[in-house]
């Protein structure tokens, strides 16, 4: 019987390790499902962690020579797994919502499946083999693992706690708000409002939604609900609705607790939309519109 469960663990540690592979860069379809169960992620992720601290307490009982029931100790492993399991899953779900860094979501992704991996392997094995080294040295390559998906995960959460440290010096870029006889409307206001703005959540490294607004290209390619902007029809733009919804709606850019749009920038990413939503429209500053001069005015306040 210990065969069959060593074999059937064995075999879920091989599909956990080749997950990435099936999953990663693949497109899952609109789901409300789906997306009901990866909003329970970052509830189930704290699961394997809080089991495998009871297991590790268990295991180091064991190593100092008190008595620990085997049984409970492997029952507490395959729950580890059964954990880890649900837990990638519902991640990976989640993930593929968008909004998060591609390079620490890519590492998150990679280590969670390793962490899932060890664990039923470690379990099959254990089944099969009673012997403290090898319960040693699997426990040491659950924590490691898991210390390896924790970081990334954390990190797209909460940030680098490290950045409010004392010791990290804090830089404020200069911006010049000096503009030229010359203006490019979405190269001189345009884009740094977005930049200001929105680019945090709807950049390179960031794009919530699947929407990037750090470039032109960008802008006019869209996100997963389509083009947010369309040239010469304000009522048509998906990124004007978004801005003018009320502060506590969840759909509104930006979200209520990062920093706002003011009427007065808005008005002019409308009048620029109004206008053709062009990269190249030029005009002397002498000569700008009536509402561009008002950003202006308020803009060298």
């Amino acid at each position: 019987m210990n065969r069959y469960r060593a074999f059937l663990y064995a075999l879920l540690a091989f599909a956990a390790a080749l997950a990435p592979f099936a999953f990663e860069g693949g497109d899952l379809p609109e789901n409300a499902w789906l997306d009901f169960l990866a909003s329970f992620h970052p509830v189930v992720l704290h699961l394997p962690i809080g089991i495998f601290a009871a297991s590790a307490i268990l295991e180091i009982l064991g190593l100092a020579g008190k008595k620990t029931d085997l049984g409970t100790r492997n029952l507490l492993w395959l729950a580890i797994s059964l954990s880890a399991s649900l837990s990638f899953a519902t991640g990976y779900v989640l993930g593929e919502e968008g909004g998060y860094p591609e390079a620490l979501l890519h590492d998150h992704l990679w280590a969670a499946s390793f962490f899932t991996a060890i664990s039923w392997l470690s379990l099959a094995l254990n089944t099969l083999i009673v012997d403290r080294v090898l319960r040693s040295v699997s426990m040491l390559a659950m924590a490691g693992t898991l210390l390896a998906a924790s970081h990334p995960g954390g990190l797209m959460v909460h940030g680098d706690p490290l950045q409010n440290a004392p010791w990290v010096a804090k830089t404020t870029p200069e911006q010049s708000s000096e503009l030229g006889d010359i203006i490019n409307p979405y190269q001189d206001l345009v884009h740094p409002i977005l930049e200001a703005k929105c680019i945090d959540c709807h950049g390179a490294e960031k794009k919530k939604g699947k929407l990037r607004l750090d470039t032109f290209d960008y802008i006019m390619l869209g996100g997963d609900f389509g083009p947010c902007v369309t040239p010469g029809d304000v009522s048509d733009s998906l990124l004007v609705e978004l801005m003018e919804l009320p502060e506590d709606d969840e759909d509104r850019m930006p979200p209520e607790d990062e920093p706002q749009l003011s009427r007065y920038e808005i008005d002019l990413i409308k009048w620029w939309i109004e206008s053709g939503a062009s990269p190249d429209q030029e005009f002397a500053r002498k000569d700008a519109p009536e509402r561009v001069k008002v950003y202006l005015a308020t803009r060298d306040i």
